[in-house]
């Protein structure tokens, strides 16, 4: 299966990149991550060009690497400067380096065209800088397709039978009608729902009462391979208090199976009370433990059984766009024409 690579991945949050050597996956690729001393992040590929060993498990000599195996000294943009058995170095020698951004307590890189890094703009995630809100997240391998846990994300509907306790009141019953927005690269998605009263851990977390009625509105974007974020605001229908969710779902491919997810909740109530934020931390990655693992399971069928015809439903309106511009981005990657996955 053909990755799509045109687009920013996120590589690791800010914080587990440091001064020392360390190494992801993504892309079916190797990434060696470090800060310079001056404290920039990056991103090499995790192998000597001189034999097939990892860098990351050599050492720094400054702001450069060194190879552990046969001490081939590479500088942080990915050139040789030292080969230790001679004086010159082989013309050309070096490691591909990613283009990397660092935003929104993020390393990003890049795996397409280095060209065409400048001109890609990150995905704005404000929530997770602005001082009014409040972030918790955590990070989860999940060994099953990067697209299916797009085409997850694109339905809620599926939220009442993976996480009773967690869905909202109004998720309950029948869903209202969904609006999509389709462009050549994105789905947006969003629906208002009827008021009603919130769901036991929300109703506490914003200090209202549980039988308080609440209108909600939830809104689904897809904004590159790289990206899905998903909104929830309720408003009370007393007093008009809200309270906005931004749940920020970062897909890096590993490979063609196995995903790494970063997930962000973040929230603008209670933003100063670190017992909600721990509530939200161990509900959350629950709650993510469970779609991976439901995702995974799907991988496994699909690996031991193969593609079979699917039944869709109206609720699936989103995730088959979805499932069409990956394909069709992979397609193009591939020189191959995508199948139409209109329902």
């Amino acid at each position: 299966m053909t990755l799509p690579t045109e687009c920013w991945y996120a590589l690791a949050a800010a914080d587990e990149v440091t001064t020392s050597l360390s190494s992801v996956r993504a892309l079916n690729t190797s990434v060696l991550l470090y800060r310079t001393e001056a404290g920039t992040a990056v991103a090499l590929e995790d192998r000597c060009a001189h034999r097939p060993y990892p860098l990351s498990l050599g050492r720094r000599r400054g702001d450069d690497v060194e190879c552990g195996f046969c001490g081939f000294v590479y500088g942080p943009d990915g050139v040789c400067r030292l080969v230790p058995t001679q004086p010159q170095v082989p013309l050309g020698a070096a490691v591909r380096a990613l283009p990397v951004r660092e935003e929104h307590g993020v390393v990003w890189g890049w795996f397409g065209a280095p060209g065409l890094a400048a001109r890609q703009p990150l995905v704005a995630l404000p929530w997770l800088d602005d001082p009014a809100w409040r972030t918790v997240g955590g990070t989860l391998p999940v060994a099953a397709a990067a697209p299916m846990l797009h085409e997850s994300f694109a339905d809620v509907t599926k939220v009442p039978f993976l996480a009773p306790e967690l869905a909202p009141t109004v998720l309950h019953g029948e869903a209202p009608p969904l609006d999509v927005i389709v462009t050549e690269t994105t789905v947006s998605l969003s629906r208002q729902f009827p008021a009603a009263p919130l769901p036991a851990w929300q109703a506490s977390a914003v200090g209202r009462g549980v039988d308080e009625p609440f209108e909600h509105e939830q809104e689904g974007h897809f904004r590159s391979p790289g990206v899905w974020v998903d909104h929830w605001d309720v408003r009370s229908v007393v007093d008009g208090y809200a309270a906005r969710l931004r749940f920020t779902q970062l897909v890096t491919p590993v490979s063609d199976r196995a995903t790494r997810l970063l997930w962000r909740v973040s929230r603008d109530f209670t933003v100063d009370d670190p017992a909600v934020a721990d509530r939200l931390r161990e509900g959350f990655a629950s709650y993510y433990a469970r779609v991976g693992a439901a995702l995974e399971t799907m991988q496994q069928v699909l690996d031991a059984d193969g593609p079979r015809p699917e039944l869709h439903v109206a609720a699936d309106v989103a995730s088959i766009r979805v499932r069409a511009i990956l394909e069709e981005m992979t397609g193009r990657l591939a020189g191959v024409p995508a199948r139409d996955s209109r329902p």
